[in-house]
């Protein structure tokens, strides 16, 4: 049995296309598949298919807590401890458990109910022989924005850090940024394939000295006779007008920098356990041009100037980013590779000493993004340190010593946020890092992000036995091509319910692809009715509902994530192919 749909993917500058249902009439357009809500209860006289999941039962909320204070790492606490609220509401725990480095401890039962205690109380014997979901951390190198001997004495120190420090169940991945964004190395846990694809980003050329080389002709245009010469200058006009043009300039950049970050925050949405990536960098400007109005300010004696910059802050560039993380459960440590700044502003990256004050100005400003990521995200920034390690010791530290806290969400059956408060009974004084907020999401969603981390990470979850295959693609028009793509999924993995004298189920199947060069289509969604005779159901059961789908590309070679749910139990599998599209791509 085959059910054909021709889905025309819009990817990064190629003109969006619409989906149409192919039928034996011709095509006309078709509305855009709306995900339902999952099922609430079991399908009535089930036939076939897998276990009804309730998703409400499986909804539980894990908020992982690092504790501090002036010795450092604190230990021993308990249940009893801990006070955790959401939206304003206490929430009592069903689930917890302390981990320290390298040891994991046993869990400690938190209070609970005697209908629950059963079920979140494992024994000690129990707590040893579970295993945590394991850590996947990213690594992210920013070429485009760090000076080569700031990243290279960095990634050094990552490298002999990671040989150390990562260990199965934990994964780890290394991800370079130059205009593009490059996997170097996919999440494994060797620690040796990580340091070696660390150590390889030193043959990259940073692009930190276009920036620099820039802000230095900025900076030597306001120092030029600007001494007593008001604000009726020429120079002071040119000043401005330059400052005003480099501002543009580094928040165009920073667009394309942030976004790449952002992509890759989404594309880790999907995997299970804590998630992270280790952000390298000089630091991004959070308010572009913001030294150098201030510079003209203090040259000119022109209060106020430094108003000039609001125009180009980059808040909601770092607000889009942040909302990403927390949405994906992804938290961002920043490491600034730029290291102990001089006070008077005399570095490598400046040619003549600046004022203390506009000096601090630019190194708060390419600072205060680090600290902003890391903070709204779970994290921790590592600043001023020439050399990284006790910081990087600081990242393992959170990493691996924390109190995991569960207790159970009612769902709301909306993607929503909810903010969260911890509190440690009878120690305000105690430091404490964690998500202050986290995003509830629905069933299609987590489907959908799965299928998005697909693009990039081999995910193993495929209760369905989804298959994928891929034709020989056909030019189309406008330099693209028609790539044929079937999606198969057993009859018997699929709920069947009785209709009269037939059966029917029905399946939803997201779609995503992405290009070698890192462009990629949006997630596209397409529901699949499944009608059948009930006599012919056991001859039957054991073939493949067929999907056949056609996807509209530019050439390439393509990276193709499909997801299936069973709509009657909320089941769902995934798969992944590999086409090259147009001989030139193979």
């Amino acid at each position: 049995m085959n059910d054909r749909t021709t889905l025309r993917f819009s990817l990064p500058f190629v003109l969006l296309a619409v989906v149409v249902l192919a039928q034996e009439t011709p095509p006309t357009p078709a509305p855009a598949t709306e995900d339902k809500p999952p099922a609430t209860q079991p399908p009535v006289k089930q036939i076939g298919g897998l276990r009804f999941l309730d998703v409400s039962e499986l909804t539980v909320v894990n908020v992982d807590v690092s504790v501090s204070d002036k010795k450092g790492s604190v230990v021993g606490l308990t249940s009893d401890d801990f006070e955790v609220t959401q939206d304003r509401r206490p929430q009592p725990l069903t689930n917890f458990a302390a981990y320290v480095r390298r040891v994991e401890a046993k869990p400690i039962p938190a209070p609970a109910s005697a209908a629950t205690a059963a079920s979140v109380s494992p024994t000690p014997e129990a707590a040893i022989a579970a295993k945590r979901e394991p850590r996947f951390i990213a690594f992210y190198v920013d070429n485009e924005n760090i000076m080569p001997f700031d990243r290279n004495r960095v990634i050094s120190k990552m490298a002999d850090w990671i040989e150390t420090n990562l260990a199965p169940p934990d994964e780890a991945m290394v991800v370079a940024y130059q205009r593009s964004t490059k996997i170097l190395q996919p999440f494994t846990s060797d620690p040796d394939e990580i340091a070696a694809a660390l150590r390889s980003v030193r043959r990259y050329v940073g692009g930190r000295s276009d920036l620099i080389s820039s802000r230095q002709r900025v900076e030597e245009i306001i120092n030029q006779n600007s001494s007593g010469s008001g604000s009726g200058s020429g120079n002071y006009n040119q000043a401005v007008e330059e400052a005003r043009g480099f501002a543009r300039e580094v928040r165009n950049n920073l667009q394309f920098s942030v976004r790449a970050l952002q992509d890759l925050v989404s594309m880790m949405s999907g995997l299970p356990g804590k998630k992270a990536i280790i952000y390298l960098s000089d630091g991004l400007a959070m308010t572009p041009g913001a030294e150098l109005f201030y510079a003209i300010q203090e040259k000119y004696t022109q209060p106020g100037l430094i108003s000039e910059s609001h125009e180009f802050d980059a808040t909601d560039l770092f607000d889009s980013l942040v909302r990403t993380a927390v949405s994906s459960g992804v938290t961002l440590y920043a490491i600034d590779g730029k290291g102990l700044e001089s006070e008077s502003g005399v570095d490598a990256e400046n040619a003549q000493a600046r004022s203390p004050l506009v000096a601090s100005i630019a190194s708060s400003n390419y600072q205060d993004s680090l600290i902003y990521m890391a903070d709204r995200t779970g994290g921790v920034a590592i600043l001023n340190a020439n050399d990284p390690t006790s910081g990087l010791e600081k990242i393992a530290a959170d990493f691996e010593t924390y109190y995991s806290l569960g207790y159970r969400l009612i769902p709301t059956g909306e993607d929503r946020m909810h903010r969260v408060e911890v509190k440690v009974k009878k120690h305000p004084e105690y430091k404490l890092v964690y998500k202050k907020t986290f995003i509830e999401k629905t069933l299609p969603t987590r489907i959908g992000d799965r299928v998005m981390s697909g693009l990039a990470f081999d995910l193993k979850d495929n209760p369905l036995n989804v298959e994928i295959k891929t034709g020989e693609p056909a030019p189309a028009q406008n330099d693209r091509w028609t790539l044929p793509v079937e999606v198969s999924v057993p009859f018997d993995k699929v709920a069947l319910i009785p209709d009269g004298a037939e059966l029917i189920g029905f399946l939803m199947v997201y779609y995503a692809a992405r290009d070698t060069e890192g462009k990629q289509s949006d997630l596209q969604r397409t529901e699949h009715p499944i009608r059948l005779p009930a006599s012919q159901y056991e001859a039957m059961r054991r073939q493949r509902f067929t999907i056949s789908t056609s996807l509209l590309v530019e050439s390439g070679i393509y990276r193709i994530s499909v997801g299936v749910r069973d709509e009657l139990t909320n089941q769902a599998g995934y798969a992944l192919a590999r086409s090259a599209v147009h001989p030139e791509a193979k």
